[in-house]
């Protein structure tokens, strides 16, 4: 009896880690999630972070205020990621003139494995 209630979690585990694996093909359209959020901004493409984005995706990030000291959390939708990158770098001063453009391997798994998108 106590086999049949020690299976039932064990293989309710195996089955829910085998759904949440990362392949090699979510490793890939993560890294390239990533590069269309940083290269539209260097080259001024909207229709690139829109192709990066989610329609409904809400970015929040904690900051923290330079003059006061104090914490506070910023929200940024899909909407206004898009029109960043349509008008941040358009006079090209921005970023260097050849910036480096990295993700690494562990940054793409990090995101599938803790559920939290996010980019380095």
């Amino acid at each position: 009896m106590r086999m049949k209630y020690l299976f039932t979690p064990v293989m309710s585990l195996a089955f829910t880690c085998s759904l949440l694996a990362q392949t090699k093909q979510d490793s890939v359209a993560i890294k390239q999630a990533a590069l269309d959020d940083i290269e539209s901004q260097h080259q001024v493409k909207p229709e690139q972070m829109e192709r990066a984005l989610h329609p409904r995706m809400v970015k929040r990030t904690f900051w923290k205020d330079k003059a006061t000291g104090k914490d506070y959390l910023l929200e940024t939708t899909s909407e206004s990621m898009i029109l960043l990158a349509e008008s941040y770098n358009k006079n090209g001063d921005k970023f260097p003139a050849n910036p480096k453009k990295e993700v690494d391997s562990w940054s793409a798994h990090a995101v599938i494995f803790d559920s939290i998108p996010s980019k380095k």
